[in-house]
């Protein structure tokens, strides 16, 4: 093909053809021709589409002022009286982001684009209202925008309604973090997990890593060995047909990186659907709760040891209390090493029965045998007894006490008891010597008992055992001298 040329020989341009644009408004005519003809230019028809539409259809000009509103538009916003808001600016009905998403749609159609925005904006009446908006050019016979047509459809039901899910959402996420919990789904189709979906506090509890895409495998590998046997039929009582969908089961997750092992409880809700059961549900470590129980059953066990160990003192307090005839002094003397033992008792019900100060313990015992001139003097370093060891110096101390009453130093108004001890230094395994003495003073001669009595076995025996010591009591003229030498083992070790 040959170009034609002028006689300077410069090139001629052709025009190349371009493909027609589309007119919308023939093409609407065309549809509504083959319908009925009579409905081409019908005012009425235009009149019934504004009218009952449930969006608000708007005319702005070229600088944004509204010129037209229409019927069905004029219900939604609440407007009375058009008149009242015809030529204002109608970016001017919209707030913050909505303002300037509106602003930059009218210069949009200014220059021939379309736009599209959400905002709020209140109606006539002031009730706040969420809206989605199209912005468009209207464009004259020469193609160039003479208006600008606005449509907005009333969303606020809508938003509403995303804003409540998402309030729900976050009040959900905010109650799981609160107790703890993780979230995690999975998906059974014949007998078979076929999905599984954590979220990262859950793929925490159970083994994994945040982020970290879950597989039945890493999970089946995280469960202690001793329990995997558990999650199976836990499985199948919630997909009976006679059950109620419940999955509740609890058992050890195996330490991992810098996780220790710990006890998870998880429970989910089947979901039946048409392809298999959907299971939903929660996990949480219950660790704590778990030790708790374990602590628990050690005390228990604890306790029943030291019940049994307390009667066997009343038992034996009563059975050698009660030699002899005379019944009255022998019930004094029994009461008052009941009251002893409970006031021991007493002291380690208030500590847990973890132990007592050595003080306490001490002048808990004395209290009944102050006078009102002080008569004891007490001398030591801070010592926690253990429990054993707290009843037996409570027991012992009462014993020494009413002896010196009845016989010895505190018999006489200017006798006294000089109560001491000591420990040495700890040794290679933490363990320290004991020595404790009890030295009266100031009384009258004293002298060997020719019977061992009850509280001398309690003093020798229970005393000595409960220390893992020896006792020596020195029956000296001038005063009872009881000492006990004991090791006493590291703290923490005792019973």
């Amino acid at each position: 093909m040959s170009v034609p040329s002028t006689p300077d020989k410069r090139p001629v341009p052709v025009p190349m053809p371009q493909a027609e644009k589309a007119d919308p408004t023939a093409s609407l005519n065309q549809e509504l021709k083959a319908a009925d003809p009579a409905l081409i230019g019908n005012d009425a028809l235009l009149a019934a589409v504004f009218s009952g539409s449930g969006d608000c259809v708007k005319i702005l000009d070229l600088d944004g002022r509204l010129q037209f509103m229409s019927d069905g538009g004029k219900r939604v916003m609440e407007v009375e009286n058009f008149s009242a808001i015809k030529g204002c600016p109608w970016p001017d009905f919209w707030v913050d982001e909505g303002n300037l998403a509106a602003r930059e749609a009218v210069e949009d159609a200014r220059n021939g684009k379309t736009a599209h925005f959400v905002g709020s904006a209140d109606t006539a009446k002031g009730n706040a209202r969420y809206w989605d908006v199209q912005v468009m050019p209207i464009l004259g016979p020469d193609g160039k925008p003479t208006h600008i047509l606005s449509i907005s459809r009333d969303m606020s039901e809508i938003r509403l309604a995303e804003l409540a899910l998402r309030e729900s959402e976050l009040r959900l996420k905010l109650a799981l973090a609160a107790a703890q919990m993780g979230v995690w789904e999975t998906h059974v189709v014949d007998g078979e997990f076929v999905s599984l979906r954590r979220d990262d506090r859950a793929n925490l509890l159970l083994g994994g890593m945040p982020g970290e895409a879950p597989t039945f495998e890493g999970f089946a590998s995280s469960v202690h060995p001793d329990d995997r046997y558990l999650l199976q039929p836990a499985a199948d009582r919630a997909l009976a047909d006679d059950g109620d969908g419940v999955l509740d089961v609890e058992y050890r997750i195996l330490a991992h990186d810098d996780q220790p092992e710990r006890w998870v409880h998880a429970r989910a809700q089947a979901i039946p659907m048409g392809n298999g059961t959907r299971f939903i549900g929660t996990v949480r470590d219950i660790s704590e709760r778990k030790e708790a129980e374990a602590r628990q059953r050690i005390l228990s066990g604890e306790l029943q040891h030291r019940i049994k160990n307390s009667l066997a003192i009343v038992s034996a307090i009563a059975s050698q209390t009660f030699k002899g005839d005379d019944v009255a002094e022998r019930k004094k003397a029994f009461t008052s090493r009941l009251e002893a033992l409970a006031q021991a008792h007493d002291i380690l019900t208030a500590a847990a029965w973890k132990g007592a100060p050595i003080r306490t313990v001490i002048n808990s015992a004395l209290g009944p045998h102050r006078s009102a001139h002080e008569v004891f003097e007490i001398d030591g370093p801070d010592l926690e007894l253990s429990a054993k060891q707290a009843l037996s110096m409570g027991l012992a101390l009462h014993e020494l006490a009413t002896n010196a009453v009845k016989y010895g130093a505190l018999s006489q108004a200017s006798g006294r008891v000089r109560i001491a001890w000591s420990l040495g230094r700890p040794d290679q395994t933490g363990g320290q010597e004991f020595t404790f003495t009890w030295h009266e003073i100031g009384g009258p001669s004293v002298a060997a008992p020719t019977a061992s009595g009850f509280g001398s076995r309690v003093i020798k025996s229970v005393f000595a055992a409960d220390f893992e010591g020896t006792v020596h009591l020195d029956y000296a003229p001038d005063g009872l001298v009881c000492m006990l030498i004991a090791r006493l083992a590291p703290q923490g070790d005792g019973s």
